[in-house]
């Protein structure tokens, strides 16, 4: 039998949403999951950007913004916020869980920004070249994995 505190207001998400550390995020399996582009072909922007979707094995979901770089010897995708400067709008989604430190209050982006940074991009070697792979520049698409 489980047992409330009456006394406290609860939010339904705070109940059916797990919590995990950084750590325990570290522990999964991830991959590519989506990746979206977004352009406008009217603009005469030569920037491209989009979102890269990483999904856990226990179905936890990070959305990055990204943008692609000419370097004039290559394409370069960086991720925005984390490689980049970030700017005053939201770069990263989360989907799933709420991310909390060892006391289980909630993280502050940037210690999630470092964290994607140092632990979960060196985990995903070859995450540049499959968005590379999965743009087709000729039409501008969502492509599911």
């Amino acid at each position: 039998m489980q047992f409330f505190d009456l006394s406290r207001q609860f939010n339904l998400s705070d109940i059916l949403t797990p919590y995990k550390t950084l750590n325990e995020l570290g522990h999964q399996e991830w991959f590519l999951a989506k990746v979206r582009v977004e352009y406008d072909c009217l603009s005469n922007s030569e920037i491209l950007e989009g979102q890269a979707v990483l999904k856990s094995s226990e179905n936890i979901q990070l959305e990055l913004e990204w943008m692609i770089q000419d370097t004039g010897s290559e394409l370069q995708v960086l991720f925005k916020g984390i490689e980049t400067e970030a700017n005053e709008q939201t770069l990263l989604l989360v989907k799933g869980v709420q991310i909390v430190d060892t006391e289980r209050k909630n993280i502050s982006a940037q210690a999630l920004s470092l964290w994607l940074d140092g632990t979960l991009l060196p985990m995903l070697p070859n995450i540049r070249r499959e968005i590379k792979s999965r743009l087709n520049l000729w039409d501008y698409v969502e492509y599911d994995g």
